[in-house]
């Protein structure tokens, strides 16, 4: 939490001068297998390719069917830590709820019904629990990956999860909601419930910050600017490796951090504001500033290393 706080600084006091979407989860997958080391490249990609979908969900654009045998790893790997918003729409693998936490980022004024954080993993969950959150979702997954007796299928699933998870746990906006007496008593659904000129809602927009569609070079340019980021790329390494540093909730409770101070911003509090004293009917759709706009952006490329030292990390540990 140290290294949080330096950061935080770091990027609030730089503010004067976008779960992701398909990009962003690619970006940090990829960043992930990057810091593997060979033997465990060849490792990850074997058990991947038993992935019980892998015939369906697993074929490359068209536009990049003449992939040399590296840029198709590297696009099998980038499409793993995607797959499970491609799963939503698949009934046997979608699992909704795994996809963020229960909770309060920032709760204003009297709320009484503030759903409180999950506790541990049930000791029954299995990869066809539906009711699971985030935190424990890891926690299953990891299970499944670490045990050698388990299928390939099951541990190609649980990549999967864990690439998708771990970087959804550093989108602030999947680490809670927004209550507000009188206008979110039931939260803001992780602020999909903010209309915002930019990208429909700011849930989305925040989703969008590290890219949208699968695009090779964007990918790589994007990579290359996180990686570049040396002091944010170290920081990130450091944190992996804090006491705390591999604990899904300690990346949540950072997350909310950050959705204080970056999300809920005094510009999106004051429309939701508006409403609270009765000024509007309901909240008016926001025209982010560039000064949000520049600062999440810097926020997202931030967390993407995060999540990308603590993936490789786990993958480091499970796959045995």
């Amino acid at each position: 939490m140290r290294t949080l706080v330096a950061l935080l600084v770091f990027i609030l006091g730089s503010q004067t001068c976008s779960a992701w979407w398909e990009a962003g989860h690619q970006i940090i997958t990829l960043l992930a297998y990057d810091l593997l080391d060979e033997a465990e490249q060849t490792h990850l990609l074997a058990i991947l390719k038993d992935h019980p979908r892998l015939a369906e969900d697993f074929v490359a654009p068209k536009t990049e069917r003449r992939f040399t045998p590296d840029e198709h790893n590297r696009w099998l790997v980038g499409r793993a830590g995607y797959w499970p918003d491609v799963a939503r729409s698949q009934p046997e693998y979608s699992r909704p709820s795994w996809h963020y936490q229960l909770g309060s980022t920032l709760t204003i004024g009297k709320v009484p019904h503030v759903p409180k954080t999950p506790g541990p993993i049930p000791a029954d969950a299995t990869l066809q629990t539906q009711e699971l959150h985030i935190a424990q979702a890891i926690a299953l997954c990891r299970s499944v990956l670490h045990d050698q007796t388990r299928s390939r299928s099951d541990r190609a699933l649980a990549i999967c999860w864990l690439a998708h998870l771990v970087g959804d746990s550093h989108q602030p906006c999947h680490a809670g909601s927004l209550y507000v007496s009188k206008v979110f008593p039931e939260g803001d659904r992780g602020a999909n419930s903010i209309p915002t000129k930019q990208t429909k809602n700011l849930h989305a927009l925040w989703d969008s910050l590290l890219g949208d569609q699968y695009d090779p070079g964007d990918i790589r340019r994007r990579c290359n600017v996180i990686r570049s980021d040396t002091v944010h790329w170290q920081q990130a390494q450091a944190a992996a490796h804090e006491p705390e540093g591999m604990n899904p909730l300690t990346w949540l409770a950072e997350s909310a951090e950050c959705g204080r101070s970056h999300v809920y911003t005094p510009e999106i509090l004051a429309a939701v504001d508006a409403v609270a004293r009765g000024l509007t009917r309901k909240i008016e759709v926001i025209e982010l500033s560039d000064e949000y706009l520049q600062a999440a952006g810097e926020l997202s490329r931030v967390r993407a290393a995060f999540a990308a030292h603590r993936l490789a990390l786990i993958l480091k540990k499970d796959l045995k």
